[in-house]
């Protein structure tokens, strides 16, 4: 039976990016997406950029305004944070970074990887839950009741997890709540398919994943007021080209870019304003 609910989630991803466009739902992808470019440019430089994949839409967007001013081409490489910086640490490849929270840049400050860091936006933690929400969810003390079917981000893959995980033991949740959670989504993208295909009542997602989209809705509560997170950009030191890409972080952080992550749902952070 999950073998199946796992094939029906992957049609429900092709389905979901096929379908949707701009800043809406789909900037919830967190499948890799490893080689994807934008068209060259003239110069001939290029950058790869690593990046959180829940982060897709506004940094595709983002890479094409950047191309266009500089001619330099950017290729990404899109997954789970986690897995974003293991690709680092391993390959000793890439010029640039964007995690999920900036915690995720531990193990690169650690290694001695980072050369230029920059704030960019903030990322809200919501809960969420199927449009009408059935099971009549208000609050984040509603996930330990009884037979409320809950999703969670997995914490060894992705910061989402990490985050719910922290709030629920702080809060003296996690106990009751463990007892309710179905499954442990390893990407942002199954969080929202298990919410859409009605497999569960409730997640803890970002709230930019809810921009245009009409199967979720937001539930509004100020649960996680002390759990907002700030996404950084970053360039790396193993960067072939460093002059383009600290060009390619001042971008990203810049008033120019910030049109593109405000539309797409993200508030700037504050040492961004």
């Amino acid at each position: 039976m999950k073998r199946f609910f796992g094939i029906c989630v992957a049609v429900f991803f092709i389905v979901l990016l096929g379908v949707t466009g701009g800043c809406g739902s789909g900037n919830t992808d967190d499948a890799s997406g490893a080689g994807q470019e934008i068209q060259p440019g003239s110069t001939g430089e290029e950058l790869l950029v690593y990046s959180g994949a829940g982060l897709r839409k506004p940094m595709e967007e983002i890479a094409g305004m950047f191309q266009e001013e500089t001619g330099i081409l950017v290729q990404f490489s899109f997954g789970g944070s986690a897995q974003c910086v293991g690709q680092i640490l391993t390959v000793d490849k890439g010029d640039a970074f964007l995690p999920g929270d900036v915690v995720e840049l531990d193990k690169l400050i650690e290694k001695d990887k980072i050369d230029l860091q920059k704030p960019v936006v903030l990322h809200v933690p919501v809960l969420a839950v199927p449009a009408g929400n059935p099971a009549g969810i208000t609050g984040i003390e509603d996930l330990a009741e009884p037979g409320i079917k809950v999703v969670l981000g997995d914490p060894e893959a992705n910061p989402i997890g990490k985050l719910a995980d922290k709030a629920l033991q702080e809060l003296g949740l996690f106990e009751k709540v463990q007892a309710n959670v179905v499954a442990r989504a390893a990407t942002v993208n199954e969080l929202f398919a298990y919410l859409a295909l009605g497999q569960a009542d409730v997640a803890v997602i970002w709230e930019d994943n809810l921009v245009g989209n009409e199967k979720i809705e937001l539930i509004q509560t100020s649960d996680f007021d002390n759990f907002i997170k700030t996404i950084p950009v970053v360039s790396l030191k193993c960067s072939t080209n460093p002059e383009a890409a600290n060009r390619f972080v001042e971008f990203v952080s810049s008033e120019k870019a910030m049109g593109v992550w405000e539309k797409c749902g993200f508030k700037p952070a504050p040492e961004a304003e």
